[in-house]
């Protein structure tokens, strides 16, 4: 077994008032191909307050919510209305066109814990038909099996025998990593594929980077088939893999597609109602 080397590492900054990590897209890094968006932070304590994310709508893309503490509550123009709590995941393959709302909440102890990423699809599946998926904590496997002092939680893809829950529309593995202090994971990687990681928490290290904290965005080169990360005092980190996509993406709002001109047609086919429509709970 090789392990990868680092081929860059892109660093943000907490945003002030929020907390929220956002390693791209920015002008540093445009997409991690196929991720186009990551929204991170650090857990954070809510207390008894919520954050409420008003309906808006997505096209071309699967927008995914990942929590590792917490609650969402999910409300969308497909009629869905879901709820799910610390370790499950809100996934949206929003193809035509849908609207969705979130409102996020503490845990038992009033922390929150999540990440926003959104990943791209094929051109020949931008229009298919929407659908949602709410997946609870207890069908998510996590294992251990791949370093001591390591626990993997598996939303997408596989590894050795296990296999995450999500829809599968693009070859990705995603999965929350924490390491207990002094813990070790070896993970495969998959020849071709984009390869990279996000501190969400605590501090870990590999590849000869010993200060990677939260926000930090190593992304590996294709020189090796695994992945070797530690930790000294404990740490997690989001891990994203995935097949890119080798086609052009244009960006705007929340649609993600080919070309600016099927942006601008994303944004009127929202305005005349053709994705649906969902009026705000608050």
């Amino acid at each position: 077994m090789k392990e990868r080397t680092i081929e860059s590492v892109v660093r943000c900054t907490p945003q002030p008032g929020t907390g929220i990590l956002h390693p791209f897209p920015t002008r540093d890094l445009a997409h991690l191909n196929p991720f186009v968006f990551l929204d991170t932070g650090a857990p954070r304590d809510l207390g008894e307050d919520e954050i409420y994310v008003g309906p808006h709508p997505h096209r071309g893309v699967q927008p995914v919510s990942l929590l590792f503490r917490g609650r969402i509550a999910h409300r969308d123009s497909l009629g869905t209305e879901r709820r799910v709590d610390s370790g499950g995941m809100q996934w949206l393959v929003s193809g035509r066109g849908a609207l969705h709302e979130e409102i996020l909440g503490g845990d038992e102890e009033g922390i929150f814990h999540m990440a926003q990423l959104w990943i791209n699809v094929p051109e020949a599946m931008k229009m298919q038909a929407p659908e949602h998926h709410a997946i609870a904590a207890d069908d998510i496997p996590v294992f251990s099996n791949f370093g001591e002092g390591s626990s993997i939680r598996l939303y997408a893809g596989s590894l050795g025998e296990f296999r995450g829950p999500a829809p599968m529309p693009t070859k990705v593995l995603v999965a929350h990593v924490t390491l207990s202090p002094g813990g070790i994971v070896v993970i495969p990687s998959e020849s071709g594929w984009t390869t990279a990681f996000t501190v969400v928490d605590g501090h870990v290290s590999c590849s000869h980077q010993d200060t990677l904290g939260p926000g930090d965005t190593p992304i590996f080169r294709d020189d090796g088939n695994t992945l070797r990360v530690t930790s000294t005092h404990g740490g997690q980190f989001l891990l994203m893999c995935g097949e890119p996509i080798d086609e052009p993406i244009a960006m705007g709002g929340g649609f993600v597609m080919n070309t600016r001109e099927e942006v601008a047609r994303a944004f009127e086919d929202y305005r005349s109602g053709i994705m649906g429509h969902l009026v705000a709970t608050r």
